[in-house]
């Protein structure tokens, strides 16, 4: 029997009714590609059946200790019921993008029953108005309990049930898998007795790794890898959230995005996407007049999973602290920024906090977890210090460009959601397949009851960043031409020196540095028709 880790049981003992930890995924199908056009339900049910053979983590369920002593373990589900997970539901007319991202919105704010395997799958129809699908296709909502996977775990069993040809061979099981028996209450006894009695050791010795990594943060902390920022400003993020959701998605070009590193060598793509989320952010606070002085900090999920972990499920995840540069105006400065910051945060992340939370977590005996978790919980301490704003992933989408099918339906677009609690009102959850990626926000509809423009506030970025990448690529092809005719670069304007050469002022910029209009540049700029919104509105 497997059991919960500390990271696993955290998600399962902070849940609440307004805060269920849920990871899901979004997938648009288009059944045009199955034989005979058409997907029946009995026929993904059969589908399903078949593909949940590949790992046996689907059908298990939590057993509780006795009383509540050790951390659950995960035990395949006698009774488990197939019929019951997967549902079959249909979208209202117009059947269009916004009546799905309210499905989703709702769904996203509802838990599972933990009874069960804490997993859903929605079949929605009537997908007849959504952009990149053709009328009549459907959607797949698929969402895990968060002490269940993490965002890289859910999304390789999520892998399980994708497969790469539309000609399934129905009732063919990969593999039988054979359950585990249920152990009785002595038998659980048995197990849990023990690992009471060493108890204390577990914490004496997660105590002195925690007094060691806390060391190796001090030192690190001190030499080079001070943040810039040493403080979290509160935002409209830092509150108490309710039950209520809103759910919203953008879609870029891998390749667009890709150029975007032309502006700081040296970034990464999750650089350009921080930057970008960042650069959205401060448009949308300062339309409604709620952009505090210090820029935005988000949570960024670091995955510490081994490939031999893979399909496990669990949780092996570790986290740096960013920020998100909502304070710098100028979209090169923030990526530059940007690119400081991660590549401080990532090693920190790997290396030292990842054992520290580990740590942390052992040094607590599971009923103290289990108490500590309700006392917080019931005071609502996630809102009252801020400890980050909002919460972007770092998760890789479905790998390579082999088409991947769902029942036969071929999976045109996957977009992905992740919880949000208290203290931390929105999250981003990035994931791809094929040639896109695709950033899936989440929110409290309290605190953002207008999605679509927060959306459309992204795609303003991304056009920004698209822009100041064509000029500078422009501008470096008119350098080197003047350089193989032999014209000195003096002549050329000064704002095409400036662009060509990367450079920029000092401190925070709040004037255009590239003034487009006085360039020589005759051509007109695209603003990025690649990448193409998928703006969503909320319930």
């Amino acid at each position: 029997m497997k059991q919960l880790s500390p990271m696993d049981s955290h998600f399962y003992y902070f849940e609440t009714p307004d805060q269920p930890m849920m990871i899901g995924s979004l997938w648009l199908c288009d059944q045009s590609t199955a034989p005979g056009g058409m997907v029946r339900h009995k026929e993904i049910l059969q589908y399903i059946e078949d593909r949940l053979n590949r790992t046996s983590y689907f059908r298990r369920r939590l057993e509780q200790a006795p009383f509540g002593l050790d951390d659950p373990y995960w035990l395949d589900d006698p009774n488990f019921d197939l019929e019951y997970h997967v549902r079959h539901v249909g979208l209202p007319q117009p059947g269009d993008w916004r009546q799905l991202c309210i499905f989703t919105a709702r769904t996203m704010s509802r838990s599972v029953d933990m009874r069960r395997a804490p997993w859903e799958v929605y079949i929605i129809e009537g997908l007849n108005n959504v952009e990149g699908v053709p009328p009549g296709s459907f959607a797949v909502l698929i969402r895990f309990h968060h002490a269940y996977v993490d965002g890289k775990a859910s999304l390789e069993l999520s892998e399980a049930l994708m497969e790469t040809t539309a000609n399934h061979e129905y009732g063919r099981q990969d593999q039988v898998v054979v359950a585990e028996r249920a152990p009785s209450r002595l038998e659980m006894w048995a197990r849990t007795t023990p690992r009471m009695l060493g108890q204390s050791l577990r914490s004496m010795k997660a105590g002195v790794t925690f007094s060691r990594k806390s060391i190796e943060l001090f030192k690190r902390l001190r030499t080079d890898a001070m943040p810039e920022q040493k403080r979290v400003p509160r935002s409209i993020f830092n509150t108490d959230v309710s039950p209520h959701r809103s759910y919203g998605a953008l879609e870029w070009s891998i390749k667009d995005l890709k150029s975007l590193r032309a502006l700081c060598p040296g970034a990464s793509l999750n650089d350009v996407i921080i930057a970008i989320i960042g650069g959205g952010m401060r448009r949308y606070l300062m339309q409604r007049n709620q952009l505090p002085d210090l820029s935005l900090v988000s949570m960024c999920p670091v995955s510490v999973r081994p490939d031999e972990a893979k399909k496990d499920g669990g949780n092996l995840v570790s986290a740096m602290y960013i920020g998100v540069g909502t304070d710098i105006d100028d979209p090169v400065e923030r990526l530059r920024a940007v690119n400081r910051r991660t590549a401080k945060g990532i090693p920190l992340a790997r290396e030292v906090l990842n054992e520290l939370s580990f740590a942390a977590g052992e040094m607590i005996p599971p009923y103290m977890r289990s108490m500590t978790a309700w006392m917080q919980n019931k005071a609502r301490l996630g809102s009252k210090v801020p400890v980050t704003n909002m919460l972007i992933t770092n998760v890789p989408g479905i790998p390579g460009m082999t088409p991947q099918y769902f029942a036969g339906a071929l999976i045109r677009k996957v977009t992905p959601m992740v919880p949000i609690a208290d203290g931390m009102a929105i999250t981003h959850g990035i994931t791809g397949i094929y040639d896109k990626l695709a950033v899936g926000v989440l929110a409290d509809r309290g605190v953002m009851p207008d999605m679509d423009i927060y959306i459309q506030c992204l795609q303003d970025a991304t056009d920004e960043y698209l822009q100041r990448a064509r000029l500078l690529e422009r501008a470096s092809r008119m350098m080197e031409e003047t350089a193989v005719i032999g014209e000195p670069a003096a002549t050329l304007p000064a704002s095409v020196r400036k662009a060509a050469s990367g450079k920029r002022g000092n401190g925070r910029a709040k004037v255009k540095v590239v003034d487009v209009a006085s360039t020589d540049i005759k051509e007109p700029l695209s603003a990025g028709a690649d990448a193409s919104p998928a703006a969503a509105k909320t319930e």
